[in-house]
C-alpha cells in the first residue's frame, strides 16, 4: 500500500511580521509624502508664474495701446487732483471723474480684461466705468451698479494662485459684504507707500501718533493726504488706486523696467480688500515686509482695520512671486533685505546697492 506524502498547511504571517510590514510601509509613506507634496507645490508655483506672466503681459499690451500702464480710479477726493487736471490716457476707457466725490471704483484689472481674452466680461463691467457717487451695497453708480453684480462675481483662473484655496468668489470683501465678488491673487505694486488713515480712525492714529511696525525700516501710518500715502496720486509704484489721475508709463520707470515690480502675490484669506475688479482691492504695498502677518506691535492696533494685511504675501514656502515691468517673473525670498525689497517697488527711487 502506497503512502500519501504528508503535506503541511502554509504558515501565515505572525503578528510580529505583520506589524513589521506595516511599519515599513509607514516609513516609506513618510519618506515619499513630502516629495509628493513638494512636487505638487512646484507644479502649483509654476502655474502661478504662468498666471503672473499672462497678467503682466496684459498690462504691457495695455501700455502699448494707451501709452501708460492700466489705471484705477478709486475716487477724486482731493481738490488738488481736479485742479491739476490729472487725466487718464488719451482715448481711455474710463469717463472723467468729476467733482470732489465722484468716483467709479473701477480697478486696473478691469481695464486689462480684453488683453486676457475676456472681452465679454469687460463689456459687462463697462457700464460701471461711468463716474458717479459709488455705493458699494449696489445702489449707486460706478462699480456699485446692481446690473454688473453678476459680472463682479466672475472668478478667473488667470487671477487665481493654485496654492491659495481662499482665492475664490467671496461675500466678505470690504465694500461688498453680502455680495458675491471675484477675488484676485495678484495685486498691483503701489510702491513702498505709507498706509494712510484719517485722524481718529478705528485705530485712533494720525501722522504724529502712528502705529509702529516690528521692523523699524518700514513705514508707519500717516494721515490722509500726506505725501506718498496710498490715498493720493503720489505713490511711487506703478499700479495704484488713483493712478487714473496720474498714469504711469515706461518713461516714468527710470529705475529700469527689469528693476521695478509691476504686480505681486496676495493671500485672499488674509486681506479682505481683494475684490478683483475694484480699485481698492487690486493693490498692495512693499511698505510692509514680505510674507509678514504679524507686523503690528500690539493687539489693539489690529482692531477691525484691514490695512495690516496690505503687504504682499503668498502660500508658497519661503517667499512670493513678482512680475516686473519688463514682463519677467521671479521668486523673491521672504528674507530679502529691507532696502532691496523697497527699492524694487519704486519706479524712480534711483537706489544703488552695488553688488547686492
Amino acid at each position: 500500500m502506497s503512502q500519501v506524502p504528508f503535506s503541511r498547511r502554509p504558515r501565515g504571517f505572525t503578528l510580529v511580521e505583520l506589524l513589521v510590514v506595516i511599519a515599513i510601509i509607514g516609513i516609506l509613506v513618510a519618506l515619499l509624502l513630502p516629495a509628493v507634496q513638494a512636487a505638487r507645490e512646484a507644479a502649483r508655483r509654476s502655474q502661478c508664474v504662468n498666471n503672473m506672466k499672462n497678467v503682466g503681459l496684459a498690462c504691457i499690451n495695455y501700455h502699448d495701446t494707451y501709452g501708460n500702464f492700466p489705471i484705477s480710479v478709486y475716487r477724486a477726493n482731493e481738490e488738488r487732483d481736479i485742479a491739476n487736471n490729472y487725466i487718464g490716457p488719451p482715448g481711455g476707457s474710463l469717463d472723467r471723474a468729476s467733482g470732489g466725490t465722484g468716483y467709479t471704483g473701477a480697478g486696473w484689472i478691469s481695464q486689462v480684461l480684453p488683453y486676457l481674452e475676456e472681452q465679454a466680461l469687460y463689456e459687462q463691467l463697462k457700464p460701471g466705468f461711468d463716474a458717479g457717487n459709488f455705493t458699494a451695497a449696489g445702489q449707486g453708480r460706478g462699480m456699485g451698479l446692481r446690473t454688473i453684480r453678476e459680472a463682479m462675481g466672475r472668478q478667473l483662473n488667470v487671477l487665481t494662485c493654485p496654492s491659495d484655496e481662499s482665492s475664490r468668489p467671496s461675500e466678505e470683501q470690504w465694500y461688498f459684504v453680502g455680495s458675491l465678488v471675484a477675488t484676485t491673487s495678484y495685486k498691483g505694486n503701489i510702491g513702498d507707500s505709507i498706509l494712510a488713515e484719517v485722524p481718529g480712525d478705528l485705530m485712533g492714529y494720525d501722522g504724529s501718533t502712528a502705529a509702529a511696525f516690528i521692523d523699524p525700516n518700514f513705514h508707519t501710518y500717516t494721515s490722509v493726504g500726506s505725501p506718498n500715502s496710498h490715498n493720493t496720486v503720489d505713490c511711487n509704484g506703478v499700479l495704484f488706486r488713483n493712478s487714473y489721475f496720474r498714469p504711469v508709463s515706461y518713461r516714468n520707470v527710470t529705475d529700469g523696467s527689469s528693476n521695478t515690480f509691476l504686480i505681486g502675490e496676495n493671500v485672499v484669506s488674509q486681506d479682505f480688500h481683494s475684490a478683483a475688479y475694484f480699485a481698492d482691492g487690486d493693490w498692495a504695498t512693499c511698505g510692509i515686509p514680505l510674507n509678514r502677518f504679524d507686523y503690528i506691535s500690539t493687539p489693539e492696533e489690529l482692531q477691525d482695520d484691514p490695512n495690516p494685511h496690505r503687504g504682499f504675501k503668498s502660500l508658497h514656502p519661503g517667499g512670493a512671486n513678482f512680475a516686473r515691468c519688463d514682463g519677467s517673473v521671479s521668486f523673491v525670498i521672504e528674507s530679502v533685505s529691507t532696502p532691496i525689497y523697497r527699492s524694487l517697488s519704486t519706479r524712480a527711487g534711483e537706489e544703488n546697492f552695488g553688488s547686492e
